[in-house]
């Protein structure tokens, strides 16, 4: 495992090591488990069912855990450190997808006040996903709980997210710490001091999404 030292290290926002939840989770999720993948899929099923909202980019683990939601990039940093914790390599995956502009109309359909905030939809964004050391390296999405996936589909938004290929568009960082793109990602987000208003006005939206994914 000398070679996969640095998929194992804390960081700040991979912050295991200075929290005991983490640890005691992890360890909890995992007990009388031998075999990797199941350590693994335990991890990524408690992960993927805290709920999808629109959040910072700079978020520690720890704060994921203790709030119990979160957006792709957060919520793929606690898989990895709660993996971490349990010696299981792991790492962080980004790269550029079409945006989700179906999605968009309808949660601006429903609250104006938020494509006020927003202004136009990019036509890219940026996704984190997790890769994950057990016979090889395999990719996790841990961003979107059940049933706000069960809702996108009853509204009939797409649930594939597209990479996008252009020669203008570097390929996917592989980065065993995430801390300086998430700092650098979150110096560029453009909501100027709004981002809190427009964050809880779309994640009520999503809750929307979730209810009627349970079919109220």
């Amino acid at each position: 495992m000398n070679s996969f030292q640095e998929y194992l290290r804390p960081t700040e926002l991979c912050d295991f090591d200075k929290s005991p939840e983490i640890k005691s989770v992890a360890f909890s999720l995992t007990a009388g488990l031998i075999d990797g993948r199941q350590k693994l899929d335990a991890i990524y099923r408690f992960v993927k069912e805290f709920s999808y909202v629109y959040d910072d980019w700079y978020v520690k683990a720890s704060d994921t855990l203790r709030e119990k939601v979160g957006m792709c990039s957060s919520k793929t940093n606690l898989l990895v450190a709660m993996s971490r914790s349990v010696g299981i390599p792991a790492r962080y995956r980004v790269f550029k997808v079409e945006a989700e502009l179906m999605l968009f109309e309808w949660i601006t359909g429903q609250d104006e006040r938020i494509a006020l905030q927003m202004g136009e939809p990019y036509q890219e964004q940026d996704h984190v996903l997790a890769e994950v050391y057990v016979d090889g390296w395999e990719v996790f999405d841990t961003s979107r709980d059940t049933p706000y996936e069960e809702g996108l589909k009853k509204l009939g938004i797409p649930l594939e997210l597209k990479p996008v290929s252009s020669t203008d568009v570097p390929g996917p960082l592989i980065l065993a710490s995430f801390d300086d793109w998430a700092r650098d990602r979150q110096g560029r987000r453009r909501l100027d001091g709004t981002e809190r208003t427009v964050f809880s006005l779309a994640n009520e939206q999503l809750e929307k999404i979730r209810l009627i994914g349970c079919g109220q």
